[in-house]
């Protein structure tokens, strides 16, 4: 192994828990062909080699020994911000990331280290660019969150559907359509923890943004009018998504605004489902989480016996191999504006779509991964703390992507 001074292209933190693992395999299959040197991190040294060990087995690579090991523990500073030294670019998987996330930030900024990591969490993120974006700017380093699932697919998604518009777009609605296989499918329950907290900082999320009073952005063209309740579409059912998507989506639009005087994009977000039986089951446990995730006693049930008050949705041994592999997803982008003025109704339309395999696990570590190689090999398109679609360049993020399963398409 080498020594934790060494300057590793890529560190992941957190490869020990189940999202880190997967960022760790696809690291094992794609750093060779990057040309990449790279480390785990975490708590226990035993834990990361036996990781390592069983991926190197299952991928039937038999020499692993250039796979940096660094002990680093999220209670110890000086061993997050040594990590950090060690980097030029830092994949962060120890969430939740509003108790643990903002000391690897500052060892990142002490360390001029890239950040990267796969938060959905909106309070955390928007606290980040208040309190670092400049310096992060002026060291030029990216400090970039929701960069997995939340919330890749729908900020590149949206940027990638504004730039192959024949014209200004002014207004898109994308809809995410997750498939399981027959046996069904389970959140981890780390996972989880991040959701509830994320739906339990809601009111801090509300003061914080009325504090920032930030000004609106204009809405040019056509209005798009949110959606609301159930609705049936194209034989599926479809409500509004509760995630980080619109959020991280509009930090991107407002950066293209205010600082490249690109047109905004206006946004709503939705969920589809073609199973009626998966649709009703997921109500129903919408219906309960909602209910239970306003108080702490109903936070604390949850978290405490998570099967009983999810309803078998999340697990603390996450999903098996077979549910990962049954597993799919596919966001669809409808989008409408103008070929020339702005004014009077949209002449000109265009459906852009992004799809994969599982969507929180394998797409996620694809996500991250590429990200990191895209920064590292293509350079930050701008630095800060931005969102994805601010700190990557589109055309090499997609085109990596694809050479990874990951399907984009689109038509006007």
């Amino acid at each position: 192994m080498m020594p934790a001074e060494t300057k590793y292209d890529v560190v992941v933190f957190g490869g020990t828990g189940f999202t880190g693992e997967h960022v760790v395999r696809e690291m094992f299959i794609t750093s060779d062909e990057e040309g990449v040197r790279w480390a785990i991190a975490g708590r226990s040294n035993t834990k990361m080699r036996s990781v390592l060990e069983k991926i190197a087995n299952e991928l039937s690579i038999a020499d692993f020994s250039g796979v940096g090991i660094i002990e680093a523990n999220i209670d110890d500073l000086e061993s997050i911000n040594t990590m950090c030294l060690s980097a030029k670019l830092l994949i962060n998987c120890v969430g939740p990331y509003y108790l643990w996330g903002r000391q690897v930030v500052e060892g990142c900024l002490e360390g001029r280290t890239h950040y990267l990591d796969i938060s959905g969490e909106p309070l955390f993120m928007e606290q980040m660019e208040v309190d670092y974006n400049d310096r992060a700017a002026q060291l030029g380093l990216v400090i970039a969150s929701s960069c997995g699932f939340d919330s890749i697919p729908a900020d590149i998604g949206v940027r990638y559907t504004q730039l192959k518009f024949p014209g200004t777009l002014t207004a898109v609605e994308s809809y995410l359509d997750a498939r399981v296989g027959e046996q069904g499918f389970v959140i981890h329950l780390p996972t989880f923890q991040c959701i509830v907290n994320g739906f339990s900082n809601k009111a801090s999320l509300i003061k914080f943004r009325k504090e920032r009073n930030l000004e609106r952005l204009p809405k040019l063209g056509k209005i798009l009018v949110p959606r609301s309740g159930v609705w049936r579409e194209s034989g599926r059912f479809c409500v509004p998504f509760a995630g980080s998507d619109r959020s991280v989506v509009m930090r991107s639009q407002r950066y293209l605004y205010e600082k490249e005087n690109v047109t905004p994009v206006q946004c709503g977000v939705y969920m589809t489902f073609h199973n009626t039986a998966l649709f009703l089951y997921l109500c129903l446990f919408g219906t309960v989480f909602l209910a239970l995730v306003q108080t702490a006693f109903g936070r604390k049930l949850m978290l405490k016996y998570p099967r009983i008050f999810t309803l078998g949705l999340v697990s603390t041994e996450g999903a098996t191999p077979q549910q990962i592999e049954q597993a799919s997803f596919s966001f669809t982008f409808k989008g409408y504006g103008y070929s020339g003025e702005i004014t009077g109704e949209p002449d000109q339309c265009i459906e852009a779509k992004i799809s994969g395999p599982e969507p929180g696990y394998v797409s996620c570590s694809r996500f991250v991964s590429q990200a990191a190689y895209s920064i590292l090999k293509a350079g930050p398109r701008k630095v800060g703390v931005v969102t994805p679609a601010i700190a990557l360049h589109t055309e090499d993020y997609v085109q990596r992507l694809q050479k990874r399963g990951i399907s984009f398409s689109h038509s006007c």
